[in-house]
């Protein structure tokens, strides 16, 4: 077994990790399914929510893998506790919160497995729409080019963004393309209208942190999308900060088509 092969997202090696990834985001999403249905709208449900995926998730990693790290959003932020694993669970144990307690469906359950650095396997769970997704059974996605209108001399493309925070380089993109914009609340629900055909990029930049793509861009890429930071560069993972800045999702061809716009 090559070390390629570890560390691809969708790759024969990774495919027992990633069913326990869409085994541990499934059970997750049910448990908040339940809590959603049981409970009023409002801070109350959103904070519980949290506290009870967190719970559930680092419960069962700790009895599947006892012998691997985790991070989560709602654990601690001590990097002595992940700092140089070989293995480690980065997981969302519930993306998209403040929608989840305000009763709307863009709200998911992220988790995903790093290996000395680099993505191995994820799973996204979005219960509100009823998608479970993970990267050893992911669809591959046809790499098609963008429509191109020869009259306006440009290509049209679907940007998804966030629904409070579109990313400054938008304007750029728009110079080079006509742009029809696809509002989301949450990465995986962003991510996940690339992988369907509702948009041709996701680009965000503005800050995320290490949980919040990290399954999303495991899935992406076992579909074959390119999922990278804006600069084209491989986004890191396990960092001391889990901090993460930005983030371009596109079918190989747009998104070279894209990354050239920003560059220019």
């Amino acid at each position: 077994m090559s070390a390629a092969d570890v560390l691809t997202p969708g790759s024969p090696a990774t495919a027992e990790d990633a069913a326990l990834a869409r085994e541990l985001a499934g059970a997750t999403g049910e448990l908040l399914s339940d809590l959603r249905d049981r409970t009023r709208p409002g801070r109350d449900r959103e904070y519980a929510g949290d506290a009870d995926a967190h719970a559930f998730l680092t419960r069962e990693l700790a009895r599947r893998r006892p012998d691997d790290a985790v991070l989560s959003e709602e654990g601690t932020l001590d990097p002595r506790t992940w700092h140089g694993a070989h293995r480690l669970w980065i997981v969302d144990p519930l993306d998209g919160s403040t929608g989840f307690g305000r009763g709307t469906d863009e709200w998911g359950v992220h988790v995903a497995l790093v290996v000395d650095g680099r993505l191995a396997a994820g799973a996204v769970a979005v219960p509100g729409e009823d998608v479970l997704v993970d990267s050893a059974t992911i669809e591959a996605v046809p790499d098609d080019p963008l429509p191109w209108d020869e009259h306006a001399d440009r290509g049209e493309l679907a940007v998804t963004v966030s629904r409070s925070r579109p990313p400054v380089e938008l304007r750029a993109v728009e110079r080079a393309f006509r742009v029809r914009l696809v509002k989301r609340s949450a990465a995986g629900v962003k991510t996940l209208a690339v992988l369907r055909g509702e948009a041709d990029v996701y680009l965000h930049s503005g800050g995320q942190y290490e949980w919040d793509n990290a399954a999303p861009m495991a899935v992406a890429m076992a579909a074959g999308l390119r999922a990278t930071r804006i600069d084209g560069t491989e986004v890191p993972y396990g960092q001391d900060d889990p901090y993460s800045p930005d983030l371009l999702i596109a079918r190989p061809t747009v998104h070279a088509a894209v990354l050239a716009a920003l560059q220019a």
